[in-house]
């Protein structure tokens, strides 16, 4: 039974006293409005109407706010959120993710700004057909966040820690968040079901600091969450749930959650990029410059396995023969003469001059 009614407003001033509402200094040219979600869509580089919402977008949103609105809904952060019209929104049509580290580059640049500094975003992906299992969900999710992180734009994005380290959170564009992942094969943990189709919820470490003591928020009030989330959901909360900055506390466990209260695998499915490393091996090897997109940890460059002249010259089957180094052609108007024997038959030497013959007569003479 969901229970704790009526405690939302005790939780949330543990975390922070209410304020007016800190949109009203927007400008009004910016075209978020508090008032109408729709208007804090992003896509891409576009906002607002200009982000073209589809039309199933309508019952993914009314679905996630009916259960984030509900009084007894564990994350009173996400509720006064919304209340406050705090969120941003995007979507993903088809599974077709294209757009999406432009979104995200657009949402960590207004979330630098003081006025939307307390904003998340919540990602709705078109609901499929048929729901996927479970661990179809889990792949998907880290699937999304290692190519954010391939392609981030921060210059310092190699620069992260290890996610196996305590101070690794996700980071895109410079801007670290907590991500949570809700899709619809969470049978027991409600809280993690937000509707037909899968929801990431990408909340900037700034939402949990204090505006006024600019302070992290307490324990007290995190505790609050755990507490509702053991009334909401049909089973306790999960072991890997903990505290950013605790010894121990590992960030990325908490991302994705299984459904039956099992710990997380001991390794991180996201793998940290290097890809100044990577560029580096690729020009050492002096292979043919190719552009590094998604280069992990876990990839290391090999050097070639063959070489394949076409690649340099061409795939024209009429070419002729060429020598070992490519940039010295052997054709038949070549100043060169044959010499098969130590060689082979398509290898050429210059013919010798006097002074080499008459060289190579007394080494055969076996003279000095």
């Amino acid at each position: 039974m969901r229970s704790n009614e009526g405690t939302v407003m005790d939780a949330v001033q543990l975390a922070e006293p209410l304020a007016p509402n800190r949109r009203e200094d927007v400008l009004p040219s910016d075209g978020f409005n508090p008032g109408d979600w729709k208007s804090r869509i992003i896509a891409g580089r576009a906002t607002g109407a200009a982000a073209n919402p589809p039309a199933w977008l309508d019952a993914s949103y009314d679905t996630m706010c009916g259960h984030v609105m509900d009084p007894a809904y564990p994350c009173f952060f996400g509720t006064m959120a919304e209340k406050r019209g705090e969120m941003f929104y995007s979507y993903v049509n088809d599974q077709d993710t294209r757009d999406l580290p432009a979104t995200m580059q657009t949402f960590a640049e207004l979330v630098s700004l003081p006025q939307y500094r307390k904003n998340n975003i919540a990602v709705f992906f078109e609901p499929d057909r048929e729901p996927l299992t479970h661990a179809a969900y889990h792949d998907w999710f880290w699937s999304i966040l290692q190519h954010l992180h391939d392609v981030d734009p921060d210059p310092h994005a190699d620069a992260q820690p290890d996610p196996s380290h305590e101070d690794w959170e996700f980071s895109f564009a410079g801007v670290e968040t907590f991500v949570v992942c809700a899709c619809p094969s969470f049978r027991q943990r409600h809280s993690r079901n937000l509707g037909p189709g899968m929801v990431l919820l990408f909340q900037p470490r700034s939402v949990f600091v204090d505006t006024i003591t600019n302070k992290v928020i307490g324990r007290e009030a995190r505790n609050q969450v755990r507490k509702r989330i053991e009334t909401w959901d049909a089973i306790p909360a999960h072991p890997d749930l903990g505290f950013y900055g605790d010894p121990g506390n590992l960030e990325w466990k908490q991302y994705f959650l299984d459904d039956a209260n099992l710990p997380a695998d001991d390794r991180c499915p996201f793998l940290k990029r290097q890809r100044e490393k990577a560029t580096a091996r690729a020009l050492a090897y002096a292979a043919p410059v190719v552009s590094v997109t998604a280069v992990t940890e876990d990839v290391h460059a090999q050097p070639p396995q063959e070489t394949r002249l076409d690649k340099l010259y061409g795939s024209d089957s009429g070419r002729q023969e060429r020598h070992w180094h490519p940039h010295v052609p052997a054709t038949s108007e070549s100043p060169f003469a044959p010499h098969a024997l130590r060689h082979g038959a398509e290898h050429r030497h210059p013919g010798e001059t006097e002074h080499e013959r008459e060289c190579r007569e007394r080494l055969e003479r076996g003279e000095d």
